[in-house]
């Protein structure tokens, strides 16, 4: 040979290339010259670079699955009237939208909300699109007093991203008007959604009517409404057309002081100069204020004291970049607080951050992904020589940063699942590397051939094998694809991530690895001809091949009845093992060690807010005292913004005067004993048992951070029919159940508990008498009992309009809003007639005492109500198998038209499961048919396809023998495994196909064929092993994709060098023109 091998063209790079003179000028160009290598390389490695700044990056995918919430007010209308002339109104339009999931609504008082979910796989733009078309249908169809519908987009993990707290020493005045000045300046930051304020107060201008004056008056708190909304007005009158005096004209009627409001005349009395009008400072107190105090919020950080506090929840808009989205607001912050406007004394943390975790999460993962490559490299360096191990181990980056071009063009964001889809690939990919290295290296080492007659027989050799491996590999992924539903959006990424690694490996292999092998092997070719230079790993790959040799020949393969024995034996450890996982029980996603915990107490429906605030005192001193507790936000009258984490739990109420809520952050894992679904279930009980003793008809709901889509709670028992009192009963039945069932907790329905309610029946005959209709009376009553806005308050400068509001000064509120405490106060609201007189609203009325939900719910269009719980302690499938005959015969006793259906995690789990097994099928009949093609035999196809059961062999025992919950992501390993263990099973019929057409019995080309292929099978087996422990042990969420793996491809490994033989031996038919060899 002439020329150095280092030069990237020359006469070396043209040089015999085996002696052939048929050799392409392509396959001399891609195989045996660097150029276009190098440049493929450069490419690969600059392009990577550039995708990875650009790349979003997060924990989990951001799904973009299309949800929305469709919010409608209307002021004092009762939720029976809301859900007849609102609700139903706009559902009725929203049924017939395409690609509709589910439709969920809820009806309160004085508001409505529709939550609309499509199909995982609907495009987001156009079925919003479709949706803001259907609300605005159904708008023309409402009652005037409504006011607009409101759509807003909401994520399927609807969590907030960043949590900040506020505090110092500033009363809740000065903590309000910042925080309220913050939620503004925060929802401008581009990315986010919504900012959710805790333990604000709005101010608003506040009207207190006195009752004594009005009736002494005989003036209706209905006319003295009307009075101030016809008042205060603004509106543009048009222009003047000069050009002296040339302007826009327009009404500035709008109240813009306290005193403005006072001097409001609201009646007149008399006729002429004797006439006298009465202003509203004479019947009602007017001032600005706070309003009345709904809810607060406490902080206390590393155990101190509670501190009043004033807290903000960040979401984002769905898809949107949360390192970027929290670094804005982040920076937002700093430049707030650096404002001479900032209070002194106020200083604000943040509690929780998503991109710290997001950081932390993607750096575990890719130093076990990097630990994986360094394994793998150390695998080759032993297995291969220096050379060809770190030919093989350098292509391995350059494939990944091919990866990480493709995602973006693919418009993924860079997550777990795609570090994990590459650490999956690891193994696989490796394979075809080391398939290339072999052929050179036994083509240098151990024949002496020249350089290019090894790249070019290795290419021959190997390529068609690589290929059919890599291509049922990926044929196996491609199902994954096509699991429906959120878990398998969720999951998509993952085989598209490991289906690239492969077709890119694939190429990579043949034009890159293989040319540039001439820097490394070039000289080793020109030194080394007498095929004597073997390594001490060759003579130890030779050793044990000439004994699993001589072993399968006399053990194995010397009668086809000793075939047989081995093969029955495969088979019954197989049905064993499907025995063995019969009892394996079944979990969609496996608990996780979050960093966030939310907790729910639920108090009694007439619980005041002062007596919620000694129940969070009470307990917020127990959970600060936790040392596995960062910080806590203490929350009364409110719900934890941890607790809710979909958009379901929209159409429950996040406020009102009996809840009290926690949201908890833990130190980091390194800091504490226990994971935190480990702490989160010992603080259940705790936290039980103390409601349980001191708090009568107190509820507890514990929601501890999870990974993976949402899915609702575990347990989902949705009771539809058409009477909400009869399925409030049936629900307390079912909840009733539950609550003594195993492994059952936290049990409640979505509509909380019931409140007492009084029915005010209208006397018909008496309203006809006094002139009044049930609109007038309504009207009056209303302000008797509540604290309604009735128009907006101008301010100077660019602060917000306040509302006006306006309620009854009851003398048991001592000067505050509120409704009647008394009995006698009750007695005193008074309606009053067109003639000026008044009547006891209780001679017009007839109260009946009853018990109601605080709102109407609906399931796709029926009138619904869900009992919602969570295990513990037993997989969800296991309880829901027990609880569904019970449930079923219970319904039996069910008035006619009630009936249950269960959702939730349950029902997920059950369609998720059954997409997979039919992925599952899907890839085995796909694997078959292009193996069937490859050999052109059916009997080894077959052959190949009985490495599945093998694998499963030790999948389904593993998870067995160490008690482990078969889960989804264990199943994406099955389903993997069918690629992985086939390549093994490929290259070694392909070698036994070659013995036996080269002249060797059925029985020696068995034996000869599996153990001449020892060395790349096990070595294959050892770098996907090896590669997948470091994320086993990393991460719970992920340990059983890889220990399913690991599990099947042990056993694969080991039962495939003895039953694919004995399966060659008695499937193959003895004409040798049967059997081709692939090369």
């Amino acid at each position: 040979m002439s020329g150095s091998p280092s030069e990237g063209t020359g006469p070396d790079q043209g040089e015999d290339a085996g002696g052939s003179e048929d050799v392409s000028g392509a396959a001399r160009f891609f195989f045996l010259k660097t150029t276009f290598a190098l440049l493929l390389v450069a490419l690969l490695i600059v392009g990577g670079f550039f995708s990875y700044g650009l790349l979003v990056k997060e924990s989990l995918p951001d799904l973009e699955i299309p949800q929305a919430i469709v919010t409608t007010q209307w002021p004092g209308a009762d939720p029976a009237t809301i859900e007849e002339q609102v609700t139903q109104e706009i559902e009725d339009e929203l049924t017939t939208l395409p690609r509709l999931k589910a439709l969920n609504s809820a009806s309160f008082d004085s508001y409505s909300i529709i939550s609309v979910e499509f199909e995982a796989s609907a495009d987001a733009a156009a079925s919003v699109q479709e949706l803001r078309a259907a609300v605005a249908d159904a708008e023309a169809n409402l009652p005037d007093e409504a006011e607009a519908p409101t759509i807003e987009q909401v994520s399927v993990e609807n969590r907030p991203i960043l949590t900040l707290s506020l505090y110092g020493d500033a009363d809740i005045a000065v903590l309000s008007d910042l925080g309220e000045n913050l939620q503004d300046r925060l929802e401008r930051v581009s990315g986010v959604n919504e900012v959710e304020l805790s333990g604000a107060r709005d101010e608003i201008v506040q009207v207190l009517l006195e009752p004594e004056r009005l009736l002494a008056l005989g003036l209706s708190p209905a006319r003295v409404s009307a009075a101030i909304q016809r008042a205060n007005l603004e509106q543009p009158f048009g222009e003047i057309e000069s050009e002296q005096l040339g302007a826009i004209v327009r009404l500035e009627g709008q109240f813009r002081t306290v005193a403005d409001l006072e001097s409001l005349p609201v009646a007149r009395f008399g006729e002429g100069a004797t006439g006298r009008a009465v202003l509203l400072g004479e019947v009602a107190t007017v001032r600005r204020q706070l309003e009345n105090e709904e809810s607060r919020a406490f902080y206390s950080t590393e155990g101190e004291e509670f501190r009043r506090s004033i807290d903000l929840s960040i979401k984002k808009v769905p898809g949107g970049d949360t390192i970027a989205v929290i670094g804005n607001v982040l920076s937002e912050m700093e430049d707030a607080a650096a404002m001479g406007s900032w209070p002194q004394g106020v200083s604000y943390d943040v509690i929780q951050d998503d991109a710290d975790e997001i950081g932390e999460s993607l750096t575990n993962v890719l130093v076990n992904g990097l630990q994986a490559m360094a394994a793998v490299f150390l695998i080759l360096f032993l297995v291969l020589s220096w050379r060809e191990g770190l030919l093989a181990g350098l292509s391995i980056p350059v494939t990944f940063f091919g990866v990480l071009i493709v995602i973006l063009l693919f418009g993924y964001s860079l997550n777990e699942l795609v570090i994990i889809g590459m650490v999956l690939a690891l193994g696989l990919l490796v394979d075809v590397f080391i398939l290339m290295m072999e052929g050179l290296h036994e083509d240098i080492y151990q024949r002496g051939k020249s350089f290019g007659q090894a790249a070019l027989g290795t290419v021959k050799k190997y390529a068609v094998p690589a290929f059919a491996g890599q291509l049922t590999t990926v044929l196996a992924l491609v199902p994954l694809m096509a699991i429906g539903g959120v878990s398998g959006k969720f999951i998509r990424v993952l085989p598209v991530t490991t289906i690239t690694c492969l077709v890119l490996a694939y190429a990579i292999a043949l034009l890159a690895t293989v040319p540039l092998s001439r820097y490394l092997l070039g000289r080793a070719a020109e030194k080394d001809h007498s095929g004597e230079g073997k390594s001490r790993s060759d003579k130890l790959a030779e050793s044990w091949a000439e004994r699993l040799r001589t072993w399968l020949s006399e053990k194995v393969l010397a009668s086809r009845k000793r075939a047989w024995a081995w093969v029955g034996g495969a088979l019954g450890a197989f049905v064993l093992s499907l025995l063995a996982v019969s009892q394996v029980p079944l979990v969609l996603y496996p608990p996780t060690d979050g960093e966030t915990l939310g907790i729910n107490i639920e108090l009694p429906p007439e619980t005041q807010l002062e007596s919620a605030q000694e129940v969070a005192d009470e307990v917020g001193a127990m959970l600060r005292q936790k040392p596995y507790f960062e910080s806590v936000v203490m929350l009364a009258g409110r719900k934890s913004p941890f607790a809710s984490t979909s958009p379901a739990d929209t159409l429950q109420p996040s406020e009102s005067e009996n809840f009290v809520g926690f949201s908890a952050v833990f130190v980091d894992r390194g800091d504490r004993d226990e994971p935190s679904y480990v702490l989160a279930d010992q603080l259940r009980k705790e936290l039980g048992t103390y409601l349980d003793e001191n708090v009568a008809g107190a509820s507890l709901l514990v929601v501890s951070e999870s990974q993976g889509p949402p899915t609702g709670d575990p347990i989902e028992i949705e009771l539809t029919g058409p009477n909400m009192d009869e399925l409030q009963d049936l629900s307390e039945q079912v909840q009733d159940y539950l609550s003594g069932v195993e492994g059952v907790v936290d049990v409640r329905d979505n509509l909380g508990s019931v409140k007492r309610e009084i029915a005010l029946r209208p006397d018909r005959e008496a309203l006809d008498f006094y002139g009044l209709t049930q609109e007038d009376l309504a009207a009056q009553i209303r302000f008797g009992l509540a604290n309604d806005k009735i128009g907006e308050f101008s301010t100077v400068g660019p602060e917000d309009d306040l509302d006006i509001r306006m309620g009854t000064n009851w003398p048991s509120h001592a000067g505050e809003a509120g409704a009647p405490r008394r009995i006698e106060e009750l007695s005193q609201i008074r309606a009053f007639t067109p003639d000026g007189g008044s009547v006891s609203v209780l001679s017009l009325l007839r109260p009946v005492q009853s018990q109601a939900p605080i709102a109407i719910s609906h399931v796709d269009g029926q009138r619904a109500l869900t009992v919602l719980a969570k295990n513990e302690g037993r997989p969800v499938t296991e309880i829901v198998e027990g609880v569904t005959p019970e449930l079923e015969q219970m319904a039996q006793g069910w008035p006619a038209g009630y009936e249950f259906r269960i959702a939730g995690e349950a029902e997920e789990t059950a369609e998720t499961f059954g997409s997979a097994g039919i992925a599952l099928a899907v890839a085995l009949v796909m694997v078959f048919g292009v193996l069937v093609i490859v050999f052109d035999s059916f009997p080894q196809a077959f052959i190949l396809l009985t490495t599945m059961p093998l694998a499963l062999i030790g999948t389904f025992l593993g998870f067995f023998l160490f008690g482990m919950s078969l889960s989804f992501f264990a199943m994406i390993g099955v389903i993997s495994l069918i690629g992985i263990v086939a390549n093994n099973g490929i290259v070694m019929v392909d070698n036994m196909n070659g013995r036996l057409a080269g002249g060797c019995g059925i029985d020696e080309a068995a034996a000869l064929g599996a153990s001449e292929r020892l060395r790349p099978i096990l070595t294959t087996s050892v770098t996907t092993l090896v590669g997948l422990v470091p994320l086993a042990l990393g991460n719970p969420m992920y340990a059983p994709l890889c220990l399913a793996i690991i599990f099947g491809l042990l056993s694969s490994t080991v039962l495939s060098l003895v039953v694919v033989p004995a399966l060659y031996l008695l499937l193959t038919r003895k004409n040798r023109e049967s059997a081709s060899s692939l090369g």
